[in-house]
């Protein structure tokens, strides 16, 4: 047997004795938290004391920690059977007290990190927070010895960690923003990283932030969304597409086709963030393309280029497309009001609406030919909408002109019979 034999042996030996012991720990933390736990002299004692030492045990009544009952020595060691407080903190009994900043992401990964201990309590917490972590910006500082970035207490609190879907917890999607803002939103705290502080107050004012807030869609994208959640990074210019495209996915196929791609992969260029923006990303409109004045194609093409032309026919086809679908609608509706009712067995309305829906997508393009057959089609369905409207107004012009013969011939029956009710009456009397 050679030495790498002897070795890869060894390290198997070890790590089956790490197993075992992480095992064995794990079910003796558990065995403790399933025997109440939480009915330790940690909180006896701390219960009783003025704040902020009994502030924990008010805190921890509504955590996510204390539905499993979990106990205090599990974060600050110590033996919370102990009635004398000199021994129930003692070193002797591991405790440690208050952990420091940078010894956090690995206490909690003590639970965390193990899928037997986890499974106890929910097996569907994934197990692989820390490693992530330690990809994570955050986590890369934090090994250089950077003591002020962002730990899992920063994010989820301390004593009082509420699960993600609690509205009251600051990692609930509608609170994410702020809680990044605690420290990103901070110009003070921020000096000396070289980043912006405005990102806050500028994904506020974006779409995202609107649906999110305004709508109450959680599914609306917050900071964690694009940056990541415990791996979390400032998207490259290799990645931005592929952070927008988990949402925008025919979007960003439809770029990737285009001559932009290999253009902007050339010059550097942040691929969906160049036209959109990042933080303060604004609801998309037909102002965006084209060759007006709030156009971004005239960011880079000037007038004599071909990509000009390109967002100026483009843009031109969907304007026309856009108006002639207002005017169907228009006659539709006024036939509607005037009390006609509309057969479109074809859905011509709908159609030409999805058309345009679906040729603003393609411009991502840059498909002249793509666009036009699409705005093509939505014009032969909106074309159909506006016939069928134009002869429901004509069949309203019918039924008036009908209800007017019938009204004259109501009233020219009505005056004869008045008048022969009159002869029939001076007859009478002679």
């Amino acid at each position: 047997m050679n030495l790498t034999d002897i070795l890869q042996r060894e390290d198997a030996t070890l790590k089956k004795i790490e197993f075992i012991i992480l095992v064995l720990s794990s079910f003796s933390i558990a065995a403790f938290a399933q025997q109440g736990g939480n009915k330790s002299t940690c909180i006896a004692c701390h219960q009783d004391q003025d704040p902020p030492l009994s502030t924990p045990v008010e805190q921890l009544k509504t955590s996510v920690h204390n539905n499993p009952k979990l106990s205090c020595v599990g974060c600050h060691g110590g033996d919370p059977t102990a009635e004398d407080a000199d021994v129930a903190m003692s070193k002797a009994k591991g405790f440690i007290g208050k952990p420091k900043p940078e010894q956090i992401p690995k206490l909690c990964s003590k639970c965390h990190s193990s899928a037997t201990f986890m499974r106890i309590f929910n097996p569907n917490v994934p197990v692989d927070q820390y490693q992530l972590y330690l990809t994570s910006q955050h986590g890369i500082l934090l090994k250089k010895g950077d003591k002020k970035v962002a730990t899992c207490i920063s994010c989820h609190g301390v004593h009082d960690i509420k699960k993600a879907d609690d509205p009251t917890s600051p990692v609930f999607p509608a609170n994410i923003a702020d809680r990044c803002g605690k420290c990103h939103a901070d110009a003070d705290y921020m000096q000396g990283y070289s980043i912006p502080t405005d990102q806050l107050s500028e994904y506020k004012k974006s779409v995202h932030a609107q649906t999110l807030y305004k709508k109450g869609d959680l599914s609306a994208p917050t900071c964690n969304d694009c940056h990541g959640n415990h791996g979390a990074m400032p998207p490259g210019l290799s990645s931005v597409a592929n952070v927008c495209g988990t949402c925008h996915l025919v979007q960003s196929e439809y770029f990737s086709t285009s001559p932009h791609k290999e253009a902007f992969d050339d010059m550097g260029i942040s691929e969906c963030e160049a036209c959109h923006g990042n933080h303060a990303i604004h609801r998309t409109s037909d102002q965006m393309i084209g060759i007006d004045e709030k156009a971004v194609c005239t960011q880079c093409h000037d007038e004599d280029s071909q990509g000009f032309k390109t967002a100026a026919i483009m843009r031109n086809g969907i304007d026309s497309l856009a108006t002639e679908i207002s005017m169907a609608e228009a006659m539709i509706n006024k036939a509607n009001q005037a009390g006609v009712e509309i057969q479109d067995k074809a859905l011509n309305l709908p159609n030409s609406k999805d058309a345009l829906i679906q040729s603003r997508v393609l411009i991502h393009t840059l498909s002249t030919e793509k666009v036009g057959e699409k705005i093509k089609q939505g014009l032969k369905a909106a074309t159909k909408a506006l016939e069928i409207g134009r002869q429901a107004l004509k069949e309203v012009g019918h039924r008036r002109n009908m209800l007017i013969i019938m009204v004259v011939l109501t009233l020219l029956v009505a005056g004869f019979l008045v008048l022969y009710i009159r002869f029939r009456e001076g007859n009478d009397a002679r």
